[in-house]
């Protein structure tokens, strides 16, 4: 019995990365949409480090503030710094279009979250949900498609400089 549940759910996840990533002969659909997929997982993993170690620090440094105080300097402080290590591997890869795809994707991850979340609680947990959504996905979220979208216009726009001169 739990022979069949194993191989029914690799069946399963088989046939969601076939139909997600992979052609009927194997290969990739999009490496565009895989590596960006992939890179998604690792900025989710930054992200959750960045909140999860700076969270106690922050809250040491500012015990005598108030807790408003307190609690916009741990919103926005994790997420800056998690969209600065993530933005920063913009220059590490060569093709400029996959940082900012990465984030299409952590977008998408946060409002199925969101979504997912709403339509599960209701009443006091879905303001408890809503107050901790609020405090740790907008600001990496933000911070880092804005950063994206200022990089990869800029890398753009000098990309059309270049080509216009030639």
């Amino acid at each position: 019995m739990a022979q069949e549940k194993k191989r029914t759910f690799r069946e399963k996840m088989d046939r969601f990365w076939a139909v997600l990533f992979l052609t009927e002969q194997g290969r990739p659909k999009s490496a565009l949409m895989l590596y960006s997929f992939c890179l998604s997982l690792l900025f989710f993993g930054i992200y959750a480090f960045a909140y999860g170690f700076l969270l106690d620090v922050l809250e040491k440094l500012f015990a005598t503030y108030s807790v408003a105080v307190r609690n916009a300097f741990q919103a926005i402080v994790p997420g800056v710094a998690g969209s600065i290590v993530c933005c920063s591997l913009f220059f590490l890869f060569k093709d400029r279009r996959l940082v900012p795809a990465t984030y299409i994707w952590l977008t998408l991850y946060a409002l199925a979250a969101l979504i997912g979340m709403l339509l599960v609680t209701a009443g006091e947990e879905s303001r408890i949900f809503l107050y901790f959504y609020a405090m740790l996905v907008p600001t990496g979220l933000i911070s880092g498609d804005a950063a994206m979208f200022l990089l990869y216009r800029r890398y753009r726009r000098k990309q059309e400089e270049t080509k216009n001169q030639c």
